[in-house]
């Protein structure tokens, strides 16, 4: 699940053209805590290749997934559209319907992760799962 992962993050940080430092530093520290090398991640980020298949993730994995997407799109403080539809077709591909993205986004904080709060989150997203 965490090349995957890895892979839509790269994707994603590099839909602008752009992959900031803050989007290059979250993608690597995501990777390190899955037990992979610097050199590891930034593989993928230079050639991050197609996506699998995200639907046969269990619930737990899909909302985590789908956490970091959007944590990753704010992290820069500059929103494009680009971003946003990609975050909205990686929740139809984790199996969410399209109000799962705007009903995260302003929970997601950039920078901090409160447990309380993403487990209430996760809690209010699930009714959009299909």
């Amino acid at each position: 699940m965490v090349k995957e992962q890895l892979k839509a993050l790269a994707q994603l940080a590099n839909s602008d053209g752009d992959i900031d430092e803050r989007e290059l530093k979250l993608i690597l520290r995501i990777g390190e805590a899955h037990g992979m090398s610097q050199d590891e991640v930034q593989q993928i980020v230079d050639n991050p290749g197609q996506l699998g298949d995200l639907k046969s993730l269990d619930e737990d994995d899909k909302f985590e997934f789908l956490y970091t997407i959007i944590q990753l799109m704010k992290i820069d403080d500059e929103i494009y559209n680009e971003e946003v539809l990609f975050c909205q077709s990686i929740a139809q591909k984790l199996g969410y319907g399209l109000g799962a993205v705007m009903e995260m986004y302003p929970l997601v904080h950039k920078n901090v992760v409160i447990r309380s709060e993403k487990l209430q989150l996760k809690r209010k997203v699930q009714q959009f799962l299909k």
